[in-house]
């Protein structure tokens, strides 16, 4: 059951925080250091940002920011202790960025139930914030793809390692796929009968963007409301950890493979370089952006970050 557009209601586009979302097929990828420096770099820029940790089972973002501990987290909230989502995210050290931990959770909130999804879904925009930064665990679970899917932004880090370039590309297959079910139900219908029909005429799956093609030679209507559902979502992708220079041309060819595959455009936001500043900064306990804010690393984040607010402001 799709929950359907729950960020974005009508007539509260000019009051609500705009919504990142960090996410990709394998861990170990950087979403919590992107998200984190995502998160200083908005704030330096004089936006008020909440970093929420939904590593659901895994939460780590604190790390990143260098925080012990936090009076409140996610369970605190999910499971009805305190009111007002406000009230969890709670001060960094750093001006204007706030926290939403999911550190000391219990085992429990690796598998939330609908009805907490959607309480959290239906109270993000709510946030006293300009920005709000999901930062998301590894891989293609339900949950995952739901607050993905819902936020302004999707960006998907991957590394040059080929294991997580092929569970990006699933993990983007998925999110798509996830997409179209938000789409009327009798559109929904239109497709299975299709899909049936090449099912038992033997034709092979194909890509996304082959079934798309064919949906508009049989049903061109049906094919637009595809088309526009695929095309609403704004993904981007990261390349992080280069090393090679090589590596830095990973982003094109992973954005023309997914056009050619999945029939939608994605975007390639840049790379940002292997730097071993960063497990120093965290072994200072420190935010990398905050103590290392001139290092290639840090502009390369800033740069980004400078790209997403101008579309945005579009």
């Amino acid at each position: 059951m799709p929950v359907g557009n729950t960020l974005t209601q009508p007539g509260d586009e000019a009051a609500r925080p705009r919504i990142w979302a960090l996410g990709g097929g394998k861990g170990g990828v950087g979403k919590s250091f992107i998200s984190a420096s995502m998160g200083v770099a908005l704030a330096k820029a004089g936006k008020r940002v909440v970093l929420v940790d939904l590593d659901l089972g895994g939460a780590n973002l604190h790390t990143s920011l260098g925080i012990r501990s936090s009076r409140f987290t996610l369970s605190d909230y999910l499971g009805g202790k305190v009111a007002d989502i406000n009230q969890v995210a709670e001060q960094t050290g750093i001006e204007r960025l706030r926290l939403i931990n999911g550190a000391a959770d219990s085992l429990s909130i690796a598998n939330i139930q609908f009805f907490q999804k959607a309480k959290l879904l239906r109270n993000l925009p709510k946030l006293d914030a300009d920005y709000v930064i999901l930062d998301l665990g590894a891989g293609t679970s339900f949950n995952t793809l739901d607050f993905f899917i819902e936020a302004d932004h999707g960006l998907v880090s991957v590394t040059p390692d080929p294991g997580s370039v092929e569970n990006t590309y699933r993990f983007l297959k998925c999110v798509l796929i996830r997409r179209l079910r938000t789409i009327p139900k009798k559109t929904r219908e239109t497709m299975q009968q299709v899909l049936t029909q090449r099912r038992e005429g033997g034709k092979r799956a194909g890509s996304l963007a082959d079934f798309v093609e064919e949906m508009a030679r049989l049903k061109p209507s049906v094919a637009g409301s595809l088309r526009n559902e695929l095309d609403a979502m704004k993904l981007h992708i990261i390349v992080n950890q280069v090393i090679e220079p090589s590596d830095t041309e990973l982003g094109r060819s992973m954005q023309m493979v997914c056009s050619r595959y999945f029939g939608t455009q994605i975007g390639y936001l840049g790379f940002l370089h292997y730097d071993r500043l960063v497990l120093k900064a965290l072994q200072q306990r420190r935010p990398f952006l905050s103590t290392f804010p001139q290092s290639r690393l840090a502009i390369h984040v800033d740069t980004m970050v400078a790209a997403l607010m101008a579309q945005d402001d579009i």
